[in-house]
């Protein structure tokens, strides 16, 4: 599937803006993120940045953070990059994939990242 392809499944979606890198999710509380779609054969990856390293400078255990939060997040894990961002990333089979369980997957990681970022950062920057 191409760009062209998933970005069909989010059209008529108000939350959800298509651009040139992904989408961007409106949140019900008034806050959006942004997340990267990648297709990547049989599957799409959705990363979402969920904190820059500047943002993280003053935030002990970062990666113990993130490692915590794994263990009770369901669709989204997160990591912290070769640049020093903290992520969040998901990944979903093409195999019967429709468009409900798509913007499912894009909703779901768009509010565990910018919840997380939040709980970090108390800021809406990504």
């Amino acid at each position: 599937m191409m760009k062209s392809e998933w970005s069909k499944m989010c059209q008529g979606t108000e939350s959800i803006t298509i651009d040139e890198k992904g989408v961007v999710v409106a949140l019900s509380n008034g806050r959006r993120h942004r997340i990267l779609v990648r297709d990547e054969g049989d599957a799409y990856e959705f990363t979402a940045v969920v904190a820059r390293p500047k943002a993280l400078e003053t935030i002990d255990d970062i990666s113990l953070q993130a490692w915590k939060r794994n263990r009770a997040a369901q669709l989204v894990g997160f990591r912290v990059d070769s640049r020093g961002r903290l992520l969040g990333e998901s990944w979903v089979p093409k195999t019967g994939l429709d468009a409900d369980e798509f913007c499912l997957y894009i909703r779901r990681i768009a509010a565990e990242c910018d919840h997380f970022e939040y709980v970090l950062t108390g800021e809406d920057r990504e």
